[in-house]
């Protein structure tokens, strides 16, 4: 049976704004930066697994920023038949894709049409582009989240849940950090209960009320 505490937690995501959902409007400049200042450096990672570097990767940001800035206002928030994520996948995908394209037909000049562009292209063009972006996406929230709640805990929290993640058994962590078993189970589960609901919140505030699907 579903846990009545989070059922309630997830209701009040739902009757709150998102950050997407105010950027949307297209007269919440604060929101927009925010939820650019969020993306951008996902972008950047996205774009760089591509090959895009330097001056052409700024470029590609710049890009996927107007187009994004663009597309917001004409996004149509449909989860059953594709998520946020997958719209923005394709965004990214097709101007990665045109900045190849384009730099393909210029006739001389330093561009991505050396020995890497085969290689964004071929990534590019590739189906596995959305799951890739999506793996990224996941990938990222979870850092954002973990960022949020390392400053909401002192102590040993941290140390214990780090530890966990990396496999070390319950009673090494009580005897390296000279703690009780039972205070490593308790650190544990409040750290992954605060994870879970930072990453809930992020999803919620940057897919626009995609939390838990």
């Amino acid at each position: 049976m579903d846990d009545p505490s989070q059922l309630s937690s997830i209701d009040a995501l739902r009757t709150r704004v998102s950050l997407l959902e105010r950027a949307r409007g297209g007269n919440s400049h604060p929101a927009w930066e925010e939820l650019l200042g969020y993306y951008d450096p996902f972008v950047s990672k996205v774009l760089g697994a591509m090959g895009f570097s330097g001056a052409d990767l700024d470029d590609a940001r710049q890009q996927v920023a107007v187009k994004l800035w663009n597309g917001l206002s004409r996004y149509e928030r449909d989860p059953a038949r594709a998520k946020f994520r997958t719209w923005f996948a394709k965004l990214i995908r097709n101007v990665a894709l045109n900045i190849v394209r384009a730099r393909k037909r210029q006739p001389s000049g330093p561009s991505l049409d050396d020995e890497r562009t085969g290689g964004v292209l071929e990534l590019t063009d590739s189906p596995e582009i959305e799951a890739r972006v999506e793996e990224e996406w996941q990938q990222y929230v979870v850092r954002l989240a973990m960022d949020r709640v390392r400053v909401k805990f002192s102590g040993n929290a941290m140390e214990v849940f780090s530890r966990s993640l990396a496999g070390e058994s319950v009673e090494g962590i009580a005897g390296e950090l000279g703690i009780k078993v039972n205070t490593v189970y308790i650190l544990k589960h409040r750290v992954k209960t605060m994870l879970l609901r930072e990453i809930q919140l992020l999803k919620h505030d940057l897919e626009g009320g995609e939390a838990g699907k």
